[in-house]
């Protein structure tokens, strides 16, 4: 066994020369089996080792046990060891966890803590194939898709770039008990493990030996298909990663997906673009279920102003060629600045827009007249009256043409398909009950500079946005 770990450890390069690895030991005889062997596996490899043992304070006189235990184990071998404890059911009511969660959370906490910054240091665990097998059907039953199938890797980057590592996933529990009785070595039995109220214990204690005794070789089955579909993850993620940057941009809260193009994708390959965008809306991945991506997919049938719910306060919307995954909006702030043309103010601040006024005689020179989207010179004594800043009211309208149609502004909004979500922010430099310009859009018909015009009313409107 031994040296089958050693293989597989080298395989998947899982120490560096001269690296710390710190083993997460609970007293059981995955995690003491795990210590005996890194035990002796570290001068041949070269690593140090360390113990972590995390005290869950859940079971009392037993839990201190078992941490005494550990710190026996480690001082005959010469072993540093590190005791942390933390409260697991005090944890678990504030955060409305379930105490196995909680127990998971704190431990990784710890695991995390202890690792640090050193990027040296790595945290092996002692998941073995049947645990695997256990987390495969988890992910299985709970919908969560191909990479919850792919089951644990052999190493993994944790959220604050601490490494963790699993020698023991080719590995059996009846190899690790058969070890440990070979070497005489105790352990420690957590009698939680009995508690089938646990889902982890039912799937342990019921569901696995079922199929077990259906086909002995299951979980080696289990095993070998995880590793295949890890290879069709892999090369997907490949796929992937070239596409992203074309068609997903933005960032946590606020994510756009780009639909031109993604329904001509392969299947495989669009849902996984669907799922990096709802992830990096999300910043987390838990609770975002195959369902929730199928549902997101679907928009792509629908038409502007579909939606779905998704965890973490998200929602997708379907507006015109992108799909926005977006929490929730602040509600926004209403503006109406009314402007003195008779004294301009040098600037006027708008939001997170500020406007600048300048008056000024007419030459003739149409050349000087600029072609920007933010600046623009209207004929002042055309729009010098009741002028303000505001965003948009019921029956808005602007002046089409020479022949005085109207359009509504409601209109225009769908004409250049701006964002249902986006109209009541837009601002809009209006008379009494006219529009003159849409800031970033178009200038009502009649405003603008002609032969007639005498005085130059230029306003410039600048966002640290545009």
């Amino acid at each position: 066994m031994i040296v089958q770990v050693e293989k597989f450890m080298r395989k998947w390069n899982m120490v560096p020369e001269g690296g710390r690895v710190l083993v997460g030991v609970s007293g059981g005889a995955d995690s003491v089996c795990l210590c005996l062997i890194l035990y002796e596996l570290s001068t041949k490899m070269n690593f140090s080792l360390e113990v972590i043992h995390v005290e869950h304070g859940i079971r009392g006189e037993e839990s201190k046990n078992d941490a005494v235990f550990v710190e026996q184990l480690c001082k005959q071998r010469g072993i540093v060891c590190h005791i942390r404890n933390v409260d697991v059911p005090r944890y678990a009511k504030i955060h409305h966890l379930g105490e196995e969660e909680a127990a998971r959370i704190l431990r990784y906490q710890v695991f995390a803590d202890a690792a640090g910054q050193d990027r040296n240091v790595r945290i092996a665990l002692a998941h073995h194939m049947e645990d695997n097998a256990e987390t495969m059907l988890f992910q299985l039953i709970r919908g969560s898709g191909l990479d919850g199938l792919c089951g644990m890797r052999p190493q993994r980057t944790g959220t604050n770039g601490e490494i963790y590592i699993r020698p023991f996933l080719q590995c059996s529990r009846e190899q690790i008990e058969q070890f440990l009785e070979e070497r005489g070595q105790g352990y420690c039995t957590d009698s939680t493990n009995a508690n089938e109220s646990y889902s982890r214990n039912r799937m342990r204690k019921r569901v696995l030996p079922e199929l077990i005794q259906m086909n002995p070789q299951a979980v080696q089955h289990m095993q070998t298909a995880m590793e295949q579909l890890q290879q069709v993850r892999d090369y997907l993620e490949e796929e992937t990663v070239s596409l992203e940057k074309k068609f997903i941009s933005g960032e946590r809260k606020n994510v756009k997906l780009d639909t031109d193009g993604l329904a001509e994708l392969s299947q495989a390959v669009r849902m996984r673009l669907i799922r990096k965008a709802v992830w990096k809306a999300a910043g987390a991945c838990k609770d975002i279920t195959a369902a929730h991506l199928q549902a997101v997919a679907d928009l792509l049938e629908k038409q502007t102003g579909r939606y779905v719910k998704l965890p973490y306060g998200l929602t997708a919307t379907r507006v015109y060629n992108v799909i926005e995954i977006m929490g929730k909006r602040k509600e926004t702030e209403k503006i109406c600045l009314p402007i003195d043309t008779d004294r301009l103010p040098e600037n006027l601040l708008a939001g997170e827009w500020k406007f600048s006024f300048k008056k000024f005689p007419y030459d003739g020179n149409t050349d000087k007249i600029p072609r920007k989207m933010y600046t623009k010179w209207f004929d002042y004594d055309k729009i010098k009256d009741s002028l303000a800043i505001r965003n948009r009211r019921k029956g808005d309208y602007f002046v089409l043409d020479a022949a005085g149609h109207h359009k509504k502004l409601e209109d225009y909004f769908v004409n250049e398909k701006i964002p249902a979500s986006h109209r009541d922010e837009q601002l809009l430099l209006a008379g009494e009950d006219e529009i003159f310009w849409i800031v970033g859009g178009r200038m009502a018909y009649g405003t603008g500079i002609s032969d007639a015009t005498r005085w130059v009313l230029e306003i410039t409107a600048s966002n640290s946005s545009h």
